[in-house]
């Protein structure tokens, strides 16, 4: 999983989008209208995909670096 060692803005970037996909699900639970609900857990399924492809890339950035000594 994604640690120390990789940029500060990418695990900011990465907990940012974390925190998205959770405020769009919490606002998805609070809303009554079906159509309304939907687009705000499809929002929230957006962001939940672009945290695990940027989780991904940092994760293979720390792997390369372990491999290279750094």
């Amino acid at each position: 999983m994604a640690q120390a060692n990789a940029a500060p803005t990418e695990i900011e970037r990465l907990a940012h989008y974390r925190n998205l996909a959770a405020q769009f699900r919490g606002w998805a639970d609070h809303e009554s209208n079906d159509e309304a609900r939907a687009g705000l857990l499809d929002m929230a399924r957006q962001y939940d995909r672009l945290a695990v492809e940027l989780a991904a890339r940092i994760d293979a950035v720390l792997a390369r670096r372990g491999e290279n000594g750094k």
